[in-house]
C-alpha cells in the first residue's frame, strides 16, 4: 500500500511539473466556466450565469509570470419574495491582467486589475404570472475591479477559481444608491491551444 501511495505521489509530481511552463514560455488558450454574482447595496440573492474568452500568458522567471484575457461575462443579481421574482443582467466584456506568481509546480497566485465595459443590462421582474422586461441605462459603460485567485495547470488543462472584487459603481448612484459594485466568484476550465495550431 506505500508503495502504491509513493508511486501516485511521484505521478502527480512529475505531471504537475511537466505541466509548468518553462522560463520564457508563451502559452494562449480558451476558458469557459461559471459565475455566481452579486452586487453590493442590492439586497439580492447571487445569480448563477455563465462565462467565454481566451487567454495568454507569459513566464519571466521562476516565480514571476503575467496573463491576459479577452473574457464575455454575464453578470447582475436576482431576487425571489413570495410570487415576485426579479432578475438583473448585465452583459461585459472584461479584459484582466493578472500577475502570476508561481507557488507550487503548476500551481500559481493570480492578482490584477480588471477593466470591464458594459455591453447591455437588461431587467426582468415576474409577478402574479405577469412578466416584463427592459434595458436598464442606469448602467455604467466603465467597471473596475480586482480580481483575486489561484490557478493550476496539468498539461494542457488549465483550472482556475477567482473572486473579483468591484472598486467602481455598476450604476448611476441616483439608482442604485452609493455603493453597488459588482462581486463575482469565477469558476473555469482552459484548454491551451499551443500545440494544436
Amino acid at each position: 500500500m506505500k508503495k502504491v501511495f509513493l508511486l501516485a505521489v511521484a505521478l502527480l509530481a512529475f505531471c504537475a511539473a511537466k505541466a509548468q511552463p518553462a522560463v520564457g514560455d508563451f502559452t494562449w488558450g480558451a476558458k469557459v466556466g461559471f459565475n455566481a454574482t452579486n452586487i453590493s447595496n442590492f439586497d439580492a440573492k447571487n445569480k448563477m450565469s455563465i462565462h467565454v474568452g481566451a487567454f495568454a500568458e507569459k513566464r519571466y522567471s521562476d516565480l514571476l509570470g503575467a496573463s491576459a484575457e479577452l473574457i464575455y461575462s454575464r453578470q447582475g443579481a436576482r431576487d425571489k419574495d413570495g410570487d415576485w421574482k426579479y432578475k438583473l443582467r448585465v452583459n461585459y466584456l472584461n479584459i484582466p491582467i493578472l500577475a502570476k506568481f508561481f507557488v507550487w509546480e503548476g500551481l500559481r497566485v493570480d492578482v490584477g486589475p480588471q477593466f470591464g465595459f458594459a455591453l447591455n443590462a437588461k431587467e426582468k421582474v415576474k409577478q402574479n404570472g405577469n412578466s416584463g422586461k427592459h434595458k436598464n441605462t442606469y448602467v455604467n459603460t466603465f467597471d473596475l475591479s480586482l480580481p483575486i485567485g489561484v490557478t493550476y495547470r496539468m498539461e494542457d488543462i488549465v483550472v482556475s477559481l477567482h473572486y473579483n472584487i468591484g472598486l467602481t459603481n455598476a450604476f448611476d448612484k441616483d439608482y442604485a444608491g452609493g455603493n453597488n459594485k459588482n462581486h463575482v466568484l469565477q469558476l473555469s476550465v482552459g484548454y491551451c491551444l499551443n500545440n494544436l495550431f
